[in-house]
């Protein structure tokens, strides 16, 4: 039988041509459809000889198909090969540049080419002490004229980086990164660059100014927004799958904004990645704060600044603050409001017993030109749980006229002490604006603070109820304390000529102000700062909590249309949902989706179309501006992070890849 086998097997061989790129060497070996990739190595190496080459960091790499023949057990038939297959020998380990979210970049001499993505980011985030590696991915940049054809998915070119000596190199990059070349493969005769295995490779190359003067863009438009993120790269694949060349760069960032315990000891990495981010995000206008948050944004980066310059003398080893009130309030934000996007904890943070509550008689404003010009009168208003509910009359009798669930609601105080004016604008999803008027401060705040809690899904019983009313009552005593702060501006010891305000806020704020203006309101948020030594680390914590509070906090958005759409339109994926709006008018969701109520997605994969069912009801939707994948792993991503606890001590990476991978 062993005799018959054999014969059946050299009746039923065939060649297979394999290149070797790094000796430039081509062999060719006799095998059969039954023979296992082990064997295939074997007698290739035995071929191959003795070169001066370590074998054991090579494997074989079918280019037609994409695809490593890794496993040592499969044959060739397992990976359907045949004679026609175009297969090399080549290492699994090779260059590859990261830029990190600071806008240094690391120089990876062994990165595994061979590995899923998932598993490089996880190694490269441990190299770099930074926890949670499921919240970073990687992601190549497009060329600015790439971001203006966001629908062109099947003609998207493979966005490269390319370093330049000197023209690259900027400030606060690592010493050297601009001045190692990349490898250079090869040119085709048509000027294209080449791949390691002959075919020509359709790229788009990107000097780092290029690339820095796309991120931080100003007012980029939804469809340049969406076309950013149809480069990130697939978590499941491996690198080179996905069309990464050696020497490569790609950008190292935050995907997923839902940051679990961000501890300002074991996250000094994690936390300065996160505050550049940030940083860029607000600059770029990614999120678009009030003037008034600009300025505290930009004075918390100066202050970061100033810390880096001059370090507390006596770094703190045990919690800080207990010694005065306003490092109290710092500490209790930052443990509190550093876990608001725990998406697991949105039903379980209540306290037991605890049955809060609150009335009173405001002013109600609906805000067309004609109303404003009438006296608004008293109403009753009642606030439970996440609910606020209207009664007509200040007495509160009968049922309520109006009842509004303020979850998702656009909540946005509106503060005037000079004036004592207490306004708060509430916007309901795909409805119009109105404005609830306090008469007090004390009111103002507790109101607001339940609103923002509510805005989020949290209940008025909340634990960090207490926590967000003192961070209301430290933004109104910013502007309560400006005029004093400014007419003892000669006692500070910093000045505005050391404030380049370009670095701080937007193009949009520069705009409305002169420098010298915009840099003494600067210097005043900064002032208005709790008046004692913060460590940089604490500051940009602070930075991210308040960054993280913004409305349109952490979206992601994708051109797409809907099965029963006649138009397209934005989706919008964030921590906690996912909604579909108006792509001329994107503040205005017009139907929205919690993950908590998400039962089944999946994808089918010939179409390219994500199905998805929420409370019994389906939708169906093809993606245009990215590959339907990104938007499948996207919503398993997010959906992974709610499953996570802090007592966690392990990554689950097959449930990770459950969630993300899918099945093509």
């Amino acid at each position: 039988r062993s005799n018959e086998y054999k014969s059946y097997l050299r009746m039923h061989q065939w060649t297979l041509k394999v290149f070797v790129p790094d000796i430039g060497v081509q062999k060719t070996l006799e095998v059969s459809g039954e023979s296992t990739i082990s064997e295939v190595t074997l007698k290739l190496v035995e071929l191959l000889g003795n070169v001066g080459k370590n074998w054991s960091r090579y494997s074989l790499w079918c280019t037609d198909k994409k695809t490593w023949l890794i496993a040592p057990r499969a044959t060739l038939n397992t990976y359907g090969l045949d004679a026609g297959n175009k297969v090399i020998f080549t290492t699994t380990n090779k260059k590859l540049t990261i830029q990190l979210p600071d806008r240094t970049t690391i120089h990876l001499e062994k990165a595994d080419f061979s590995n899923t993505l998932f598993s490089v980011v996880c190694t490269i985030c441990r190299d770099l002490r930074v926890r949670h590696p499921e919240e970073l991915s990687l992601l190549r940049c497009a060329k600015e004229e790439d971001l203006k054809d966001a629908r062109n998915v099947t003609a998207r070119r493979t966005f490269r980086v390319r370093k330049s000596g000197g023209a690259g190199k900027k400030k606060g990059k690592a010493d050297g990164s601009s001045q190692n070349s990349m490898n250079t493969v090869g040119n085709a005769s048509n000027g294209e660059t080449m791949s390691p295995n002959g075919s020509v490779a359709n790229v788009a190359q990107l000097t780092p100014d290029e690339l820095d003067h796309i991120d931080i863009k100003e007012g980029k438009t939804m469809d340049e927004r969406a076309a950013m993120n149809a480069g990130w790269l697939d978590s499941s694949k491996s690198l080179m799958e996905q069309d990464v060349q050696e020497g490569d760069m790609l950008l190292l960032r935050f995907k997923y904004f839902a940051f679990l315990d961000l501890n300002q000891q074991r996250d000094e990495s994690r936390i300065n990645y996160l505050f550049n981010q940030a940083t860029r995000s607000v600059l770029s206008e990614d999120v678009v704060p009030t003037e008034a948050e600009c300025l505290e944004f930009a004075a918390i980066q100066f202050a970061v600044e100033q810390a880096n310059r001059n370090p507390p003398k006596l770094a703190r080893a045990v919690s800080p603050g207990k010694d005065d009130l306003d490092s109290a309030l710092a500490d209790l934000e930052v443990s509190l409001g550093a876990n608001d996007n725990d998406l697991d904890k949105l039903n379980n943070t209540v306290l037991p017993n605890y049955n809060r509550e609150l009335q009173a008689n405001l002013k109600f404003k609906k805000p067309k030109r004609f109303l404003f010009f009438a006296k608004p009168k008293l109403h009753k208003f009642t606030f439970r749980d996440t609910t606020m509910s209207f009664y007509k009359d200040s007495n509160g009798s009968g049922p309520p006229d109006f009842v509004q669930d303020l979850k998702d609601c656009s909540i946005v105080p509106e503060v005037d002490m000079k004036k004592r004016k207490y306004i708060l604008h509430i916007k309901p999803p795909g409805a119009k604006e109105y404005l609830v008027l306090f008469s007090d401060k004390e009111e103002f705040c507790n109101w607001t603070a339940a609103c923002r809690l509510a805005s989020k899904g949290k209940p008025i019983s909340d634990s960090t109820y207490d926590s967000e009313i003192e961070i209301v009552k430290t933004m109104c005593n910013m502007q309560e304390h400006s005029m004093t702060l400014r007419l003892n501006r000669n006692k500070t010891t910093v000045t505005t000529d050391e404030i380049k305000t370009e670095d701080f806020v937007s193009a949009r704020i520069s705009r409305k102000n002169k420098p010298e203006q915009l840099a003494n309101l600067i210097l005043d948020a900064h002032n208005c700062l709790p008046r004692r030594e913060h460590t940089a680390t604490e500051l940009r914590l602070k930075y991210i909590l308040k960054w993280e509070r913004l409305n349109d906090f952490g979206i992601s958005y994708f051109i797409v249309k809907f099965d029963k759409s006649k138009k397209e339109e934005l989706l919008g994926i964030a921590r906690t949902h996912m909604f579909k709006t108006d792509i001329n008018n994107p503040t205005e969701p017009i139907k929205t989706w919690h993950w908590t109520s998400l039962q089944s997605w999946n994808v089918n994969w010939e179409v390219r179309k994500l199905t998805f069912n929420v409370d019994g009801d389906s939708h169906s939707f093809a993606c245009l501006s990215a590959d339907i994948k990104i938007v499948h792993e996207y919503i398993g991503g997010y959906i992974f992070l709610t499953l996570r606890k802090e007592n966690d001590t392990e990554l689950d990476k097959e449930m990770f890849y459950k969630l993300t991978g899918g099945w093509q």
